[in-house]
């Protein structure tokens, strides 16, 4: 019995053991690379010693910038989160510092330029969330039904014989209207984990806002004429 008892404290000692080493193990990586500690003050500084941190390229646009992983985004949140973020790491902030330094601040500025990018736009935005999730769309993918095609056809050849900008407005407010439906849409699709409904929901924005794009342009260059 006694001898049960030494077996068991010595399991016991040897599973604690081997937690503590995964733990550090697995936190090795995110270990502060002037003075080795694991204290987190935040995302991007070590605690004990106040140095930035090595870029964690682990971490979604999402967490980067303190943003609820959802389609439908408070657009001004994000805004204050990427400019608070940026005050605290631009390259700018580390003139004086070493050259590790400056080339990890500047590591840090250029990761939360192209999250704040991509999440600032629809389009951008859901094509992330679906690679989060392995779904991809390639550049050439035009898996939508042909009347969709056939309706978009029409629409860019009254965007071509547009001459006038009361003509263009009214065509770009149509379009308008239907992007946002359409980003409407989408909310409802990722909220139900909808995947491929959302990919083809993606794709179709991606056309109307192409249209819109043309639309714009025209409207700049009867502008410049005037």
């Amino acid at each position: 019995m006694l001898m049960f008892t030494h077996a068991k404290r010595g399991l016991v000692k040897w599973m604690q053991l081997a937690t503590i080493q995964h733990r550090c193990f697995a936190a090795a990586g995110s270990r502060c690379w002037k003075c080795s500690s694991l204290e987190v003050k935040n995302m991007f500084f070590c605690a004990s010693c106040g140095t930035i941190r090595e870029t964690s390229r682990d971490k979604d646009f999402f967490e980067l910038l303190k943003i609820n992983k959802e389609f439908k985004i408070d657009p001004s949140t994000l805004v204050l989160n990427y400019r608070h973020i940026q005050s605290m790491i631009h390259p700018d902030k580390f003139a004086q510092k070493s050259e590790h330094e400056k080339a990890i601040a500047l590591e840090w500025s250029s990761l939360i330029n192209k999250a704040y990018k991509t999440l600032s736009k629809s389009i951008d935005r859901g094509r992330y969330m679906l690679a989060l999730k392995g779904v991809s769309i390639s550049e050439e993918n035009t898996s939508v039904d042909k009347e969709f095609l056939l309706d978009m056809m029409d629409v860019n050849e009254s965007v071509e014989e547009a001459q006038t900008t009361d003509e263009l407005e009214k065509l770009g407010s149509q379009l308008s209207g239907d992007i946002e439906a359409l980003n409407s849409k989408l909310i409802e699709l990722f909220e139900t984990n909808n995947m491929d409904g959302a990919k083809e929901t993606i794709i179709r924005l991606k056309y109307l806002i192409n249209v819109e794009n043309t639309i714009k342009e025209k409207l700049l260059q009867l502008n410049l004429k005037s």
